[in-house]
């Protein structure tokens, strides 16, 4: 028996022995397994984070730009705002400054008793011509309308006579 124990001892060294080896083989491969994941939630965590750098620094670039648009879009708005306030302005003052150098003018021109006259003469032929000339296309239209009647009345009195002919003819033939 002291053999048959001596080889169970044995055997069962061996089985513990080999149940040893087998878990630091199977503790191995946990930490092998381990660390190959943890190297790759950590390239993981590392591309997350470039990524979202990259995103961050893109939107900050399209808020920029967006702000600048903001900027030019507000700064044209104040300059139309600007001209038509100018314009706004500078209308009437011209108005007044162009009434004001017409009176200057006129007056310079009618100071004396002879350049009113020769201002008077000066208008009066103006107006003889306008009224000459007016006049003129007035008759030309009256002609040309008494033309167009008359070329009309004749065409009409000439159709007329035609059917009083053919009437009376007709009148003639029933009779």
């Amino acid at each position: 028996m002291a053999t048959t124990t001596n080889s169970s001892a044995r055997s069962k060294s061996a089985a513990r022995n080999k149940s040893k080896s087998t878990a630091k083989a199977q503790a191995t491969k946990t930490r092998t397994s381990a660390r190959k994941t943890a190297a790759t939630a950590k390239r993981g965590a590392q591309r997350t984070e470039t990524t979202a750098k990259s995103s961050a620094e893109a939107t900050a670039r399209e808020a920029e730009g967006t702000l600048n648009q903001a900027r030019a879009g507000v700064n044209a708005a104040g300059d139309y705002v600007v001209a038509a306030a100018e314009t706004a302005i500078d209308i009437p003052v011209g108005a007044a400054l162009t009434a004001a150098e017409r009176l200057n003018e006129i007056s310079d021109r009618l100071n004396t008793p002879s350049k009113r006259e020769v201002q008077v003469r000066r208008v009066r032929t103006q107006l003889q011509r306008e009224v000459k000339k007016a006049r003129t296309q007035v008759e030309r239209e009256v002609k040309a309308r008494r033309r167009d009647a008359e070329s009309t009345l004749k065409t009409n009195r000439g159709e007329a006579e035609k059917r009083v002919r053919e009437v009376s003819e007709r009148v003639r033939a029933l009779v």
